[in-house]
């Protein structure tokens, strides 16, 4: 991860958890690949604020032991703002149609960290 000077106040907005690459509204994005180790980085540069939109509750308790805090499922939208950070959780691998994963099975996934910041 890359460090950048941060002169746009994103150290006090809160980090979104997502588990999708997605555009939550119109924009411009840019997205780095990071490792286990960023995204803690990440969390000590916002202060430890985030908020969790992981849809799915086996996922939410994978990333929870994961990075040792608490994640909790939620569906609400989100809608992310300028110069906010996002960072998802991204499985590598294409999984059966209605398969619902087990914590199990994302322990054994393949998977890829990125950090997700909109720049307008």
């Amino acid at each position: 991860m890359k460090k950048r000077k941060n002169n746009k106040g994103d150290e006090n907005m809160e980090i979104a958890f997502l588990n999708s690459m997605v555009m939550t509204w119109p924009g411009i994005y840019k997205a780095e690949k990071i490792s286990l180790e960023d995204v803690h980085k990440c969390l000590a540069l916002c202060n430890g604020s985030y908020k969790s939109f992981i849809g799915h509750k086996s996922t939410a308790l994978f990333l929870q032991e994961l990075l040792g805090i608490r994640i909790e499922q939620s569906r609400k939208c989100f809608r992310q703002r300028k110069y906010q950070k996002a960072i998802c959780f991204n499985l590598k691998g294409r999984f059966p149609e209605n398969k619902v994963l087990t914590k199990e099975d994302l322990k054994n996934a393949e998977y890829q960290f990125y950090l997700i910041t909109r720049l307008d």
